[in-house]
């Protein structure tokens, strides 16, 4: 039941809203963080586009790229509208506030109405998100590309946030027709099936596809790629007609749960954010195992830690088996794309490992989130923790091995990339399980000033940010040291080995840190932690 009101009215609860969180804001403060971010980001973009090379593409590899870009960019974009149909499907993409759930959609108003301001907000997020995204790419493209910068940075950004509006429409529009989760887990595999189609057929039907070869309009101007700008632009009209039949038990609970995220990331506490992601996601361990696990009292006391990882791993739901196969593929194609002389992907490849790892430690976030059961154990606590990261270690072998397999689909060499790529695994596997333990295993962080030296203070919260991508990383250093060695005309197996065995001091000093760290006093778990 609804009735008519006056939209003002809501626009104007809402601006009232604004203006008493605006009266506790200081901002010279917002002005001073806004200044240090933009700097750090161009900063950022030019390192990025300078770590390229002013090498130009040309003859082949520029047709090559003239032919298969457009496909390339429009399984990117497919993938970004695939996520947001999975978010569709639990609820999401639209986050709202308590306070709108509570008394603006339980109020007998026009749902519509109500939720189309929101709506209106993310959809400009995403695209000015998109659009900045695609200006660097654009930015990057002009670098080693023919054709100026400003109509790369134009026709690049122009595709990131016709990409951004396109997918938040498409999520917008499956959940307010409250679509399930079978039903957007299909329309996203379809999606992708369908822009994956026409990479292997020298075709071009996906919408999507059209809309990448708006990226590449500095090359060739082709209109066709105005039918993907449309159904972008429509689909962002059809998510903001669509919002009102959002549910609301949908939204109470994601308004819940993303409120709590956000206090979890301002305080960088990653163990939580991670529960808390999973619990947005709906994701849930098995009530069974996927393979039974033989209980032999008494005869297996020194492999208890293996064995209760085995447990947890085994009721690992099987999307989280797919995104640990999903991020090792990606690692090995950025890897692999670094050998064609792409060497910015290395730190994506390195972000992938150590998310994966993230997942892959879960036995080890258990122990730390019950640290009163720890401490009961007969045994010191790191001689626990450690023996917990080696299972971890294990899988990570494999999630490298599956994007070795990645890679070496790529062609090429054969023989060098599995020897360069083998030589590899064991490094990039225990880098990225190491940071990802030192990620979960510190406490959160507390706001504290050094007294002795309060100038470093913001350095010292950097360096402890970016130390556990950092060890990842290092895992990923011999490739660079081989490829290094192919451009210079020197055999990149024989110089892969020295570096490989020196990345292991990384990871090998992180376990020992472990070891040795003194845990605090138990306290009190994330909220909803399960079994791992």
């Amino acid at each position: 039941m609804s009735i008519a009101v006056d939209p003002g009215a809501i626009v104007a609860l809402r601006r009232a809203r604004f203006r008493h969180r605006l009266a506790n804001i200081d901002f010279f403060e917002a002005l001073y963080r806004a200044y240090l971010t933009a700097i750090a980001a161009g900063i950022a973009v030019v390192a990025l586009s300078g770590a390229t090379g002013d090498k130009p593409v040309r003859g082949h590899r520029l047709l090559e790229l003239t032919q298969h870009g457009p496909t390339v960019a429009g399984l990117v974009v497919a993938m970004g509208m695939a996520l947001a149909l999975r978010s569709a499907g639990r609820g999401g993409p639209l986050a709202l506030e308590a306070a709108d759930v509570r008394h603006l959609l339980l109020a007998p108003v026009d749902r519509g109405a109500a939720l189309r301001g929101p709506a209106f907000q993310q959809l400009r997020s995403a695209t000015f998100g998109g659009a900045v995204l695609g200006a660097i790419v654009g930015i990057v493209a002009w670098r080693v590309l023919p054709g100026s910068p400003v109509a790369w940075v134009l026709a690049c950004g122009a595709t990131g946030g016709l990409a951004g509006m396109g997918a938040i429409g498409i999520g917008l529009a499956a959940s307010g027709r409250r679509a399930g989760r079978l039903a957007c887990g299909a329309g996203g595999v379809a999606v992708i099936g369908w822009s994956v189609a026409d990479l292997l057929v020298p075709m071009r039907t996906s919408p999507f596809t059209l809309l990448g070869e708006l990226a590449l309009w500095p090359l060739h101007v082709d209109l066709v790629a105005l039918v993907g700008v449309g159904v972008a632009v429509g689909l962002g009209a059809l998510g903001l007609s669509q919002v009102g039949g959002l549910s609301i038990e949908a939204a109470e609970r994601r308004a819940s749960l993303v409120g709590q995220l956000r206090f979890a990331a301002t305080t960088r506490d990653l163990r939580t954010v991670m529960v808390l992601r999973r619990q947005l996601s709906q994701e849930r361990p098995r009530r069974r195992p996927w393979l039974p696990v033989a209980r032999r009292p008494g005869r297996t006391l020194g492999l208890a830690v293996w064995k209760r990882g085995w447990q947890g791993v085994l009721r690992w739901p099987g999307r989280r088996y797919l995104r640990l196969g999903i991020l090792g593929a990606v690692a090995g194609t950025c890897m692999r794309l670094v050998w064609s002389g792409t060497i910015p992907l290395v730190v994506v490849a390195a972000l992938a490992l150590w998310v994966a790892a993230l997942d892959a430690v879960e036995p080890l976030s258990q122990e730390v989130d019950r640290r009163d059961r720890l401490s009961s154990f007969p045994r010191p606590e790191g001689w626990v923790l450690v023996r917990h990261l080696v299972l971890p270690s294990l899988i990570m072998v494999v999630v490298c091995l599956v994007g070795l397999g990645a890679a070496l689909g790529f062609g090429g060499h054969l023989d060098v990339a599995a020897a360069v790529g083998g030589a590899s695994v064991v490094p990039a596997a225990l880098a990225a399980t190491a940071g990802a333990a030192v990620s979960v295993v510190r406490e959160p962080q507390v706001a504290e000033v050094d007294l002795a030296m309060p100038e470093i203070t913001g350095l010292k919260t950097l360096v402890r940010e970016l130390l556990p991508p950092a060890i990842a990383f290092v895992g990923l250093v011999p490739v660079l040291f081989a490829y290094h060695a192919a451009t210079h005309g020197q055999p990149p197996v024989e110089a892969v080995i020295n570096p490989a065995l020196a990345c292991l001091v990384a990871p090998i000093g992180a376990f020992s840190w472990l070891a040795r760290r003194p845990m605090r006093p138990a306290g009190p778990a994330p909220e909803g932690v399960g079994h791992a």
